[in-house]
């Protein structure tokens, strides 16, 4: 939504989205065109029994009616450039043929199967069997589209692979967050840790499942004041016990500031998934002290030392949080050494002009 909010006021800009049964998207900014395209359930089982040599990914994402949209858009809007956003969707490439085309694949989707594997060993065959053929998958995509995208170098590496002749037409483009100016935090009197994210997403549940079992217990007996606060959308039905060991669940919160402003720290267990960790950027745009997993820290690329606490094993993250906490001024400073490199790697208009700058450079030689 930040990237079309900014080119929308800049450029003409349609939006197609395919949405899945149950859900409702938010309107696009104006003045964006936009146009949905509601999903049939049983369009997504055809897409995997007519294509068994595609991703399942990409199968479930394969819907006649939005290629038929597609071509509609593309007869009356008629774009200097197109964005597919994902690899999944990438099977509509050959209905863009003669357009400047962009990949924006953001994270690598193959690397994010093979993590998975690794925390969920019974469906470990599965999820190795997608990541080999959306890996292959990725590959060909980069090869035919006119260029790509992703948001770290870790997921660039992942969806080049040992094909180095890919590496210049992936692009790393940074993730874009909105940066306070200067963020007003009243931090709580009584010491609050916070996680935030989608609550639905399998590495979040996952690593707050583990820090409940594995760190949580012992951080509550060292500060019987301390608070864990977990906030974000369409939480799991695996977090309902949280409140039975002293968790406090926000779910579907209407802002997240508050949260914020109160916590005196925020914590990311994340062992598995791609990407940037989103939710790590964001608490740092709000200058608080953050502590995650070597796994997730890979995402943030040119992190300068002292802006982040790492930990892995159980013993690590209680050293790693009660540093924080018994160390204002530690906790302090590394804040505003996140801040400060948040603003000025991830700060949205700066990086939606990076975008832009490759947009208008495909425009222009297309």
């Amino acid at each position: 939504m930040g990237f079309l909010s900014y080119l929308g006021h800049r450029h003409q800009v349609q939006a197609l989205a395919l949405v899945p049964p149950g859900f409702h998207p938010r309107p696009a900014p104006l003045p964006v065109q936009q146009r949905y395209v509601d999903s049939r359930p049983w369009e997504p089982v055809m897409g995997v029994v007519t294509h068994p040599w595609e991703p399942l990914q990409v199968g479930f994402h394969r819907e006649r009616r939005l290629a038929r949209a597609l071509h509609e858009s593309l007869k009356t809007f008629r774009p200097h450039v197109v964005i597919l956003v994902l690899s999944r969707i990438a099977w509509l490439l050959p209905h863009v043929q003669g357009i400047p085309t962009v990949v924006d694949f953001v994270d690598s989707l193959a690397l994010n199967m093979r993590m998975r594997a690794r925390m969920e060993p019974w469906l470990a065959p599965l999820w190795l069997w997608e990541a080999s053929r959306l890996a292959v998958w990725d590959r060909q995509v980069l090869k035919r589209a006119g260029t790509g995208v992703a948001v770290a170098e870790r997921d660039r590496a992942a969806i080049v692979g040992t094909q180095a002749q890919l590496c210049s037409k992936l692009k790393v483009i940074p993730l874009g967050i909105s940066v306070p100016s200067q963020p007003l935090r009243t931090p709580s009197p009584t010491p609050t840790l916070l996680t935030t994210g989608n609550l639905g997403y399998f590495p979040t549940v996952q690593g707050i499942r583990w820090f409940a079992h594995h760190v949580w217990p012992r951080l509550r007996k060292a500060y019987p004041k301390l608070r864990w606060i977990v906030a974000g959308a369409r939480p799991s039905r695996r977090l309902q016990g949280l409140a039975k060991v002293g968790v406090e669940l926000i779910c579907e919160p209407d802002d997240l500031t508050p949260w914020r402003q109160q916590a005196t720290l925020a914590i990311a267990p994340l062992f598995a998934g791609s990407g940037t960790p989103i939710k790590v950027l964001e608490a740092m745009a709000w200058a608080l002290p953050v502590v995650t997993t070597p796994h997730a820290a890979q995402g943030l690329d040119a992190l300068p030392p002292g802006a982040l606490l790492q930990a892995q094993k159980p013993a690590e993250w209680y050293e790693a949080v009660a540093t924080l906490l018994d160390s204002p001024q530690h906790a302090q400073e590394q804040a505003t050494l996140a801040y400060h490199w948040v603003q000025s790697r991830h700060h949205l208009p700066q990086v939606t002009e990076a975008f832009e700058h490759l947009l208008l450079s495909l425009a222009n030689h297309g």
